[in-house]
C-alpha cells in the first residue's frame, strides 16, 4: 500500500512513520508537514491511504480530508489528533478509523490491520460489481433509495439528516456546479463562515463516504476554479428521468401504448421527494405531480371511450381526486360511475372524504352541485330504505 502521512509537527511525523514501518516494510510512505502539498500530490499518486493529523494551521486535516477524497475516491482517510473532540469529529465523518496522540505502537498497528482487511474486502466487492454489470439506480418518487448493482433499493445510512438534504440537493442540480456560497447560504445559515465551511466539508465528506460504501458509481467533484460541486452520476439510472422519458415516448398514442401508461402511472408512488418536505424542491415536486395528472386523465378519457373499462376509470379517478380534490368536474364524474355501478355507499364515504379534505386541506366548502348531487342521492337512499 502507498501512504501519505501528514502532520505540520514533524516529530509526530517521524514518530509514526517508525511506527508503520514497524508493522509492515513493504507500505511506500510518504511524509508531509504542509497539508496543501499532500492535497496536490494525492492527485497524481493516489494513496491508498492518508493518515491526517486534524488540528494544522491554513488547512485543517477535516478540510484536507474533503479535498483529497474529491480527486481520490478510492483513498482511505485516517485521522490523527490529540483531543478526543475530534475523535468525535473523524467518527461522524465516517472515517476508516481515528487515533488519539500520544500514539502507540499496538493502537496504529490494529489500525493498519483493519485498513488492510478493509481494502481486500472492497477489492472482492469490486470484482463482482463488474462481473455482474447491473443497472444502479437512484429512486426519488417518495423517498430517496439507492440500488447498487441491481439489487433492491433501500434507504442509505446517511450520518446526518443534513448529508442527506445536501445529496438530495447536489442530485436535483446533478452535472452542473453548485458553488460553496449557494450552499453555505442554503443549508448552514446561523453558523459564521469558518464553521459553516467545517460544517459543509464534513457533509461532502460524509456522502463520498456513504456512496463509496454503497458501491454507487457516483462521483463528487470538486470545482476548486469556481468553489463549487458537481455530482456526476455517470450511468446510473434515475428514476424521475426515466419516467419522463417513457412518457414522452408514448406521447399521445394512448390508445396503442395504454397497458404500459398505467404501469408508468402506477410507478409514481409518491411525489418527488415527498417524505421530506424540502422547500427547494417543490417547484419540480408540482412539475412531476401535473406530468402525472395530465396522462392519467388522458388513460382515463381513453377508457371512458371504450366499452367494459368503468372500474379501471374509477381507480384512475380515485387516484386523480387524491393528487387534485378541489376538480369539480371530475368529483361529479367519480360519484356517477359509482352509481353506475350501483356503489351509493362508496360514492357517500367518498362525498365525505372529499368534503373533510377540501375543509382540512383548502378550508373551503363542497362545491354547490356536489352538496345537490349528494342530496339527491340521500333522497334516493332514504327512499329505498
Amino acid at each position: 500500500m502507498r501512504l501519505f502521512l501528514v502532520d505540520d509537527e514533524r516529530l509526530a511525523l517521524l514518530q509514526l512513520e517508525r511506527m508503520v514501518r514497524q508493522i509492515d516494510e513493504s507500505f511506500t510512505i510518504e511524509l508531509y508537514q504542509n497539508p496543501a502539498d499532500a492535497v496536490e500530490q494525492a492527485k497524481l499518486k493516489q494513496p491508498d491511504v492518508v493518515f491526517l493529523d486534524i488540528h494544522m494551521p491554513e488547512i485543517s486535516g477535516l478540510q484536507a480530508a474533503e479535498l483529497i477524497q474529491s480527486d481520490c475516491p478510492d483513498t482511505d482517510v485516517v485521522f490523527v489528533t490529540a483531543y478526543d473532540e475530534y475523535a468525535l469529529q473523524a467518527f461522524e465523518l465516517n472515517a476508516v478509523d481515528y487515533v488519539l496522540k500520544p500514539l502507540q505502537t499496538a493502537r496504529v498497528q490494529k489500525t493498519i490491520e483493519r485498513l488492510v482487511k478493509l481494502r481486500r474486502s472492497r477489492a472482492d466487492m469490486d470484482v463482482r460489481a463488474v462481473s455482474s454489470a447491473a443497472v444502479q439506480l437512484i429512486q426519488c418518487f417518495k423517498t430517496l433509495k439507492l440500488a447498487p448493482n441491481g439489487e433492491q433499493p433501500e434507504v442509505p445510512k446517511w450520518r446526518t439528516a443534513k448529508a442527506q438534504e445536501l445529496f438530495a440537493y447536489l442530485l436535483h442540480h446533478r452535472g452542473q456546479i453548485v458553488h460553496k456560497l449557494t450552499l453555505l447560504e442554503l443549508f448552514f445559515p446561523d453558523s459564521n463562515v469558518k464553521k459553516a465551511m467545517t460544517q459543509l466539508y464534513t457533509a461532502i465528506y460524509q456522502i463520498r463516504q456513504c456512496l463509496q460504501k454503497m458501491g454507487m458509481g457516483i462521483s463528487l467533484l470538486n470545482s476548486s476554479i469556481q468553489e463549487g460541486y458537481v455530482l456526476d452520476i455517470g450511468t446510473v439510472e434515475l428514476d424521475v428521468v426515466s419516467w419522463e422519458r417513457e412518457l414522452e415516448q408514448i406521447g399521445s398514442s394512448v390508445e396503442v401504448h395504454h397497458e404500459r401508461l398505467l404501469q408508468l402511472l402506477n410507478e409514481y408512488e409518491g411525489d418527488y421527494l415527498q417524505d421530506y418536505g424540502y422547500v427547494w424542491a417543490e417547484p419540480e415536486s408540482e412539475r412531476l405531480r401535473q406530468l402525472w395528472l395530465h396522462n392519467a386523465r388522458l388513460l382515463a378519457g381513453y377508457y371512458m371511450s371504450t366499452e367494459d373499462r368503468t372500474a379501471a376509470v374509477i381507480q384512475l379517478y380515485e387516484l386523480i381526486q387524491a393528487k387534485e380534490p378541489y376538480n369539480e368536474d371530475e368529483a361529479l364524474g367519480l360519484f356517477r360511475l359509482y352509481e353506475k355501478i350501483g356503489q351509493r355507499d362508496k360514492a357517500a364515504a367518498h362525498y365525505r372524504w372529499l368534503e373533510s379534505e377540501l375543509e382540512r386541506e383548502y378550508e373551503v366548502a363542497m362545491p354547490e352541485r356536489l352538496q345537490q348531487w349528494y342530496a339527491g342521492l340521500r333522497t334516493i337512499k332514504s327512499g329505498k330504505s
